[in-house]
């Protein structure tokens, strides 16, 4: 069995290393590592590195790292935009976003999203636990950044940064993904044979409603900011699956 372990960044340019006491405590008492068991190690930054346990006891473990590598970070920077939602929906996106490599997840705020504050302090209080531990379970070598909670109104000035930017939405406007992906700026080459402007892109974000959905509103206030209100189909799905789809679609569109 291949165990990922985290570690703080930095921590891997010694020889050695020590575990946090909540990574070796679920070594020790949960995975049950010895000595000279070998481990793989990464910092959420691009370092990966091969080790092996070298002692164990029950507040720490240490491990000597045997060989390092440099991993590329995604070539296209996916950002996913959450309404935040409840908990166990919430953990469900974060764990699948970070499987699916997106750079950043934004909560937000937004008018029907429905929690109560002191839960969704909470719940983003284990967030950022959260990636971590599904980074550690799919191996990936870059942690997503999880920004501070935010309202959705306070972000459509920053739509702009994207090279592109969909909002799932419900509404008569919105377009399937294959169209929006049409209306992209055209490639100025256009000997190049690519459909759209999809080749330059290198930033994107889609945003995601909570369970009541986004209001029409919100959706018209996005996409008088830049984004494009795209369909997931006939059906409405939950907020988690059109999560999943959402950035699945953009992985499988954008990803070499």
């Amino acid at each position: 069995m291949r165990i990922n372990s985290y570690v703080t960044p930095g921590m891997l340019k010694g020889d050695l290393v020590v575990l946090s006491p909540e990574e070796s405590h679920h070594l020790s008492r949960v995975l049950r590592v010895e000595p000279g068991q070998e481990l793989t190690l990464f910092d959420g930054e691009g370092t990966r590195a091969k080790g092996v346990v070298d002692t164990v006891t029950k507040k720490e473990i240490t491990v000597r790292v045997a060989e390092c590598e440099t991993v590329e970070p995604p070539a296209v920077e996916i950002t996913l935009i959450q309404a935040v939602c409840k908990p166990d929906r919430f953990e469900m996106i974060l764990q699948k976003a970070t499987e699916l490599g997106v750079r950043a997840i934004q909560p937000i705020v937004t008018a029907n999203a429905s929690l109560p504050a002191g839960k969704i302090e909470k719940m983003i209080d284990r967030g950022e636990a959260i990636i971590r531990n599904a980074a550690q379970q799919c191996g990936t070598a870059w942690l997503p950044k999880f920004q501070p909670l935010e309202k959705l109104a306070n972000l459509f000035p920053s739509i702009g940064k994207f090279d592109a930017v969909f909002i799932g939405s419900l509404y008569a406007d919105a377009r399937p993904f294959k169209d929006a992906f049409r209306s992209l700026p055209a490639l100025s080459d256009a000997k190049s044979g690519v459909e759209g402007g999809k080749s330059k892109i290198k930033t994107a974000a889609i945003l995601i409603g909570p369970e009541g959905d986004f209001t029409e509103e919100e959706v018209n206030a996005a996409a008088e900011a830049g984004a494009i209100p795209v369909t997931f189909g006939k059906q409405i799905l939950r907020t988690e699956t059109a999560a999943i789809f959402g950035l699945s679609v953009l992985v499988y569109e954008l990803m070499d």
